[in-house]
């Protein structure tokens, strides 16, 4: 049934099989859709230009994670965004990556505390850290 949909709630998780499904719930929802291309990234300066461009932050982004943290406090309300293609990143910088994952749950974290929607969903899951699995639409 189209629109029954419940999003859980705000954080960080593994990408569900059928993404193209999640984005197509997530706009009958209302929420704004970021996909963010990791398939060219191996370090965290590349994860961070990715992110600037694909999340349209300001020309002045400070490329570093404060930077990123205070930019993910300035998105849409009720957002997701797509991390795909992140097996290269996570393996070539295990360390940023576990970083960038902590700064979108404390994002997440951020907009609960408001009312609004952020889901982060990634393909790629660090050594050590265990993410649930986004439930599929």
């Amino acid at each position: 049934m189209t629109g029954t949909f419940k999003f859980p709630p705000s954080g960080v998780y593994l990408a569900p099989v059928d993404v193209d499904r999640l984005r197509d719930e997530a706009k009958r929802a209302g929420i704004a859709w970021f996909d963010v291309n990791l398939a060219r990234v191996g370090s965290k300066q590349e994860f961070l230009v990715a992110c600037a461009k694909a999340l349209r932050f300001p020309e002045g982004f400070g490329r570093n994670w404060d930077a990123l943290a205070d930019c993910l406090k300035d998105l849409y309300a009720d957002s997701l965004l797509n991390l795909r293609h992140g097996d290269a990143f996570c393996e070539a910088a295990p360390d940023a990556y576990a970083i960038a994952l902590e700064i979108f749950h404390d994002a997440a974290t951020y907009w609960k505390e408001r009312g609004s929607v952020f889901l982060a969903v990634v393909d790629a899951e660090p050594d050590g850290a265990t993410l649930e699995l986004f439930p599929a639409p």
